[in-house]
């Protein structure tokens, strides 16, 4: 049986209608992450917030699920939270080292 060749998190399968319902969890690359809608307080100082959310998304080495690895043994960053956010928390999964 040939090696799985990684390929891109696909865009189609992550989308804002879907983290509306769920965190998405994945492995790329010897990498695991996690993206999820968290909300914020509204900052009145901020014209024209687009939304009371941000995407969460954490990244950490492909050993253990979400729940039994320590926070402190993650890369965790902030993006916002829209279509144009999840393509660059793909981003993010995709170009980091851990």
């Amino acid at each position: 049986m040939g090696m799985r060749e990684d390929i891109r998190i696909p865009l189609t399968m992550l989308s804002i209608s879907f983290l509306d319902k769920l965190p998405y969890k994945g492995s790329y690359n010897g990498k695991r992450f996690l993206f999820e809608k968290v909300k914020v307080e509204k900052n009145e100082d901020k014209e024209n917030s687009k939304s009371d959310c941000i995407l969460k998304v954490y990244l950490w080495k492909d050993l253990y699920n979400f729940e039994n690895t320590d926070k402190k043994d993650m890369i965790i960053k902030e993006f916002e939270y829209s279509k144009d956010g999840i393509e660059e928390g793909i981003n993010f999964v995709e170009e980091t080292k851990v």
